[in-house]
Formats: structure tokens, C-alpha cells, sequence
């Protein structure tokens, strides 16, 4: 590559050997190891990921015993 000035410039052709290859990481779903760490709480896989899912698992649980307590308490009358 020559520059404007006429000065010869290279581009850099060392890839970081800690960095997975770019191209495996391209497709449809993310592949692990490919994404970038998560840094604030609102990233993929931050605190409030997780916390999120949390509440939606309590949630899940709570919706479950109600119905649980809802049928045993409807067949104890029947």
C-alpha cells in the first residue's frame, strides 16, 4: 500500500492469537467464545440479564403453586 506522501505503508497482517478467528464466529446463532464480555449490567449475560431471568423463574414458580393449591382445594370439595 503506498501513501500519499509516497511513502511505503503495510497493513497490519498479525491477528492478536488470543482472539478466535472471525470467521468461525459469523452465523445465524452466536457460537461461544465469539461475543465480548459483558461490561454493564444492561449487556447479554449482565446482572440484569440475570436478574430478569430470576424473576421470571420465581414468577413461573409462584404461577405453579397457585394452580397446584387452585386444583388440590377444588378436588377436596368434589
Amino acid at each position: 500500500m503506498i501513501a500519499a506522501s509516497g511513502a511505503t505503508v503495510s497493513a497490519p497482517s498479525a491477528t492478536d492469537p488470543t482472539e478466535p478467528d472471525l470467521s468461525s464466529c459469523v452465523g445465524l446463532l452466536p457460537k461461544p467464545g465469539c461475543g465480548t464480555e459483558p461490561v454493564a449490567p444492561g449487556d447479554r449475560g449482565g446482572a440484569m440479564q440475570i436478574a430478569t431471568f430470576a424473576l421470571m423463574l420465581a414468577a413461573l414458580v409462584v404461577i405453579g403453586v397457585r394452580i397446584a393449591r387452585a386444583v388440590a382445594s377444588r378436588d377436596r370439595r368434589a
